[in-house]
């Protein structure tokens, strides 16, 4: 493989990292109508991601472009909508890709490449930050990295189901792979591996710190250049489960974080720019215990038996009652028009 196309994919990487990055940074995406997260969506998307490729092998080419066209138009759409408006990120999306499928049908591989590129890492980090953004953990990213693992374990190292099914797809328009190079093996990354790639960077950040977004995009990219120095110098000549290198590590870090920083920060959390997680506190309230106890009771204790009720404002006892309602009630017939505080004598 040529190396200076193995660098222009690193570089690539690398681009569609930052853009995720500084999108996150500066563009709050409107939340989608799903709930919360829950590990039996992580199961879900990682059966679709595992059968998608199965059930392209047995699509004509053509309709295998116009599934991948549509989903790329929808993603590029609602990547736009935050910044320019949902009429001209429509438009926009539209044109992009009826041009992209002009340069096909002009016979322009070349064309097509690029701007399959260029709508690929746009649609990626839209859907990245639709994740990190709308709720995804980096527990579930963890479960995703580790089951895609697997299975590209399988599916690239040990069977030719993602050697099939980058034949099919490979010169296609919108075809999921960043592709830098058409040769044989062409230099591409495939479209999970750079969704991962983008994501738990952001979802990281999110959960702890900048400290984990950092190492996460370094690990990440450091991962993809090793890959790629290991094909520049002949020791891989066939496709490669980046995945099955990347998965584990995410995992790790995952653990190492949770370990380290305690749980993680929710959205609203992250939005706040709080460091992490509340816990739950293990001490009442200093104020509330200075409120509860009074300054001066004297005359109101007089004749309350032993387990009654007192109503407390400010330290100052305002009603006394043999239950809850009773001194709450005492303390309004005493001209307290503010609620107070009860306790047990």
């Amino acid at each position: 493989m040529s190396a200076a196309a193995l660098v222009g994919l690193n570089a690539c990487v690398a681009a569609v990292t930052a853009a995720g990055a500084a999108y996150f940074g500066r563009v709050r995406m409107p939340r989608p109508p799903v709930g919360r997260y829950e590990l039996p969506d992580v199961a879900v998307v990682s059966a679709v991601v595992v059968a998608a490729p199965l059930v392209y092998l047995e699509l004509p080419r053509a309709a295998v472009a116009v599934v991948f066209g549509l989903a790329l138009c929808a993603a590029l759409q609602f990547t736009l909508a935050p910044l320019s408006g949902g009429g001209l990120a429509w438009m926009v999306a539209l044109g992009s890709v009826a041009a992209t499928a002009g340069c096909a049908f002009a016979d322009r591989p070349l064309a097509v490449m690029v701007l399959t590129d260029v709508l690929l890492a746009v649609a990626v980090v839209g859907v990245a930050n639709m994740w990190a953004q709308s709720g995804m953990r980096s527990a579930h990213v963890a479960w995703f990295a580790g089951a895609l693992a697997c299975y590209d374990l399988v599916a690239t190292g040990l069977t030719s189901v993602m050697d099939r099914f980058a034949a099919q797809v490979m010169g296609l328009p919108f075809a999921p792979l960043l592709a830098v190079t058409r040769g044989d093996p062409p230099v591409a990354l495939g479209l999970g591996d750079l969704l991962l790639l983008v994501l738990f960077p952001l979802v990281a950040f999110k959960a702890f710190g900048r400290a984990a977004g950092l190492l996460a995009a370094g690990i990440g990219l450091a991962v993809s250049a090793a890959v790629s120095l290991l094909f520049a110098l002949g020791a891989l000549t066939g496709a490669f489960p980046l995945l099955t290198a990347l998965g584990p590590l995410i995992v790790v870090q995952h653990v190492l974080w949770v370990r380290v920083r305690g749980a993680e920060r929710t959205v609203a959390e992250w939005r706040r720019g709080a460091s992490r997680a509340a816990a739950a506190p293990t001490d009442p309230d200093p104020a509330l215990l200075k409120a509860l106890e009074p300054a001066d009771t004297e005359g109101l204790r007089t004749g309350l038996p032993d387990g009654g009720w007192l109503a407390v404002i400010d330290g100052r006892v305002v009603g006394t009652g043999t239950s809850p309602g009773r001194a709450r009630a005492d303390a309004g017939l005493r001209g307290c028009a503010s609620v107070p505080v009860v306790r047990q004598d």
